[in-house]
């Protein structure tokens, strides 16, 4: 009988297509997904580690990339737009995280992922060809530029930043067993909202106090929540955007005379397509909720799990959307985004005894941080192939991985010390006598030259210009910092972590470091001087958002940006941007569905290769712009 049932049971894991992973369904759809900041090394650990399940299926059914590189600069933006329109940051625009355009003063600086790509996206070419295309929070798919998807959500306005407020809660003339409490909070110049509440004392004894919460005075539409649970509220902009926050009541004391309500950011999307798409996401799925909270988290207004659970309802947002669109719209081709991994691994990547506040218990807390949000990552996932037909093609992709950084570089520090970057009495800089500014992004910063007919205000000649890049790039080239140095308890702490830590991505790390560590600082001068600027670039004939010369910080070290009298004092433990060629550095991507076979990808790839890669799966000529070229082992077979 069981040789029987094992026959059946072969026989049946025989019929089902390797590449099917739900329903089946005719309409086949290209689903991009990208994780950021999410490590090769740490996937593959974590796979061995069975954390990461749903990985490990897309793995053992499609292909794996061994050999791929991100673009340098290792950034997000520029990353994404590589693998969105196949195209180098010299044409894609996307130069940095935080763009100087020309025309405008000296200290501009733009984010990137609110400005728009110079090179066409894959999303933007297949509508023009008839596909119909989505995109959810993917970097560069702002709908309010020229190229956009059919159907597309990106984020939109941050209204007003969260908060913790204090409850005064006073009895009501109307029943005695309630109270009332209520508070305000701004909006726009013109445009400031009131929240109240009421608390049914009468309940108490049974579970606890009940809250009515709405934002009219007579209750109407009130929500019902109990004490320390969430709670969410939505409303109109003046602007007619869906606009929401969730929240909780807090209080320790039985008359609620320290209650407190915690409010995260009120946020909304962009959401553009074509007849009721805007309301009908609206409808199923309310308002766009935050991203994260790491100044509530810090100011200790919530827990590290009420912290989970936003990034958590944010995460599972996004999924349930971009389910939803691939199943109602279906479109041939649809891009979406999870910030998680890269937030997290920016704040907790805490595994050199370099790095501030290092101790191997803090370090082994952070880094379980880190497992979470792939955990995260993976669960969702899970989602998202269950809901996968037989004709449909999944990628994963991350745009960068994430390396430990202990120190901070202020670039325009060091063009004030050189007189090339000057302030008025008030700490302000003075752009009549100005002649450089530097805009920091992760680990590089692009330096601009004030230069007269390109800024707005430019007073460098353009005779002078050879001689004042020459400059600059030797202050640089000669700029010295004191090394970290390494306190021998952390030290010990840091061998005996790694010594005891199951993740070989990690111990490789470490086994590389004590020999850098033995010879350089255990046993070094109490002073020592080095160079923190691996690459000082002269720049010409680039895209105009790129600077006059670019610095890449050493490993270890990232750039603060410098703004009138104060340096952003940036916290991070894990920083990106450098040498795309390290391992730290080093994304992921796979792929799997309908014609992809099962193996390894062993051409050496980069995220350009991704967007023609598309290409030819929709059976679309492949643009005369594109840098990269199709990956062989997935459409040669």
């Amino acid at each position: 009988m069981r040789k029987w049932v094992f026959f059946v049971l072969v026989l049946l894991m025989a019929s089902i297509p390797s590449h099917a992973f739900g329903s089946e369904n005719s309409k086949s759809t290209e689903v991009i997904i990208s994780y950021d900041g999410m490590r090769q090394d740490f996937l593959e650990a974590y796979i061995k580690q069975g954390t990461m399940p749903n990985f490990k299926k897309v793995a053992d059914k499609g292909m794996y990339a061994e050999n791929i590189q991100t673009i340098f600069p290792s950034l997000t933006s520029a990353s994404h737009a590589a693998i969105a329109t196949g195209t180098k940051p010299s044409e894609s625009g996307m130069v940095s995280n935080e763009i100087h355009k020309p025309d405008k003063k000296l200290t501009n600086r733009d984010s990137a992922f609110f400005s728009p790509l110079d090179s066409e996206p894959v999303w933007s070419v297949a509508r023009k060809k008839g596909k119909t295309t989505a995109t959810i929070l993917f970097p560069g798919s702002n709908p309010t530029f020229n190229y956009k998807a059919d159907y597309a959500i990106y984020y939109g306005e941050t209204w007003a930043e969260s908060d913790l407020a204090k409850l005064d809660f006073q009895k009501t003339e109307s029943k005695k067993s309630n109270q009332k409490a209520s508070f305000s909070f701004k909006m726009s110049k013109n445009d400031t909202r009131t929240i109240y509440i009421v608390a049914d004392k009468s309940t108490q004894d049974r579970k606890g106090y009940t809250f009515q919460v709405s934002f009219e005075p007579d209750m109407k539409d009130a929500q019902t929540v109990q004490l320390n649970k969430w709670g969410s509220l939505s409303f109109l902009t003046k602007t007619n955007e869906l606009a929401g926050f969730s929240f909780k009541i807090k209080a320790n004391k039985p008359d609620l005379s320290d209650a407190k309500m915690y409010r995260t950011a009120v946020t909304s999307a962009i959401i553009e397509g074509p007849g009721d798409f805007k309301n009908d996401i609206n409808r199923k799925f309310g308002y766009f909720p935050v991203q994260d909270d790491d100044e509530a988290l810090e100011n200790k207004w919530i827990t590290r799990k009420e912290y989970e659970e936003i990034i958590t309802r944010f995460a599972q947002w996004t999924t349930d959307v971009s389910l939803y669109i691939k199943d109602r719209y279906k479109p041939d081709i649809m891009f979406f985004y999870y910030p998680q991994v890269d937030h997290e691994s920016h704040n907790y990547l805490l595994v050199d005894p370099r790095q501030p506040g290092y101790s191997k218990e803090k370090s082994e807390r952070y880094m379980k941080y880190i497992r979470w949000s792939y955990g995260l990552s993976d669960e969702m996932l899970g989602q998202v192939l269950s809901k996968l037909n037989k004709n449909d093609r999944i990628y994963l992709v991350s745009d960068h991985g994430m390396e430990p950084v202990h120190s901070r570089l202020s670039p325009n520090e060091e063009l004030e010390k050189e007189g090339l970057l000057v302030k008025d009495g008030d700490g302000e800089i003075d752009y009549k006598k100005s002649k450089a500014f530097a805009v920091a992004s992760g680990s590089i910063a692009q330096v601009y030259i004030n230069l007269k007919g390109r800024e707005k205000e430019g007073i460098v000649e353009q005779k002078d210009y050879d001689s004042l890049q020459k400059r600059i790039a030797e202050i640089f080239e000669n700029a010295k910092v004191e090394k970290k140095k390494i306190n021998l308890g952390n030290y010990l702490s840091f061998v005996s972590a790694q010594l005891s830590d199951n993740n070989t991505a990690i111990k490789e790390d470490f086994s590389k470091s004590v020999k850098a560590l033995k010879n350089t600082v255990l046993f070094a001068p109490v002073k020592q001087l080095i160079l923190p600027y691996e690459k000082v670039i002269k720049i010409r004939n680039s895209h105009e958002n790129t600077g006059d010369v670019l610095l890449v910080a050493q490993k270890g070290y990232y750039m603060a940006q410098g703004d009138g009298n104060k340096v952003m004092m940036v916290n991070d433990l894990g920083n990106h941007g450098g040498d795309p060629a390290r391992k730290e550095l080093i994304p992921i991507f796979m792929a799997a569905g309908k014609g992809i076979t099962q193996g390894e990808i062993e051409s050496e790839i980069t995220t350009l290769d991704i967007a023609p890669t598309l290409y030819k799966f929709m059976q679309i000529d492949i643009p005369d712009f594109i840098d990269g070229k199709p990956i062989p082992e997935l459409t040669e077979n």
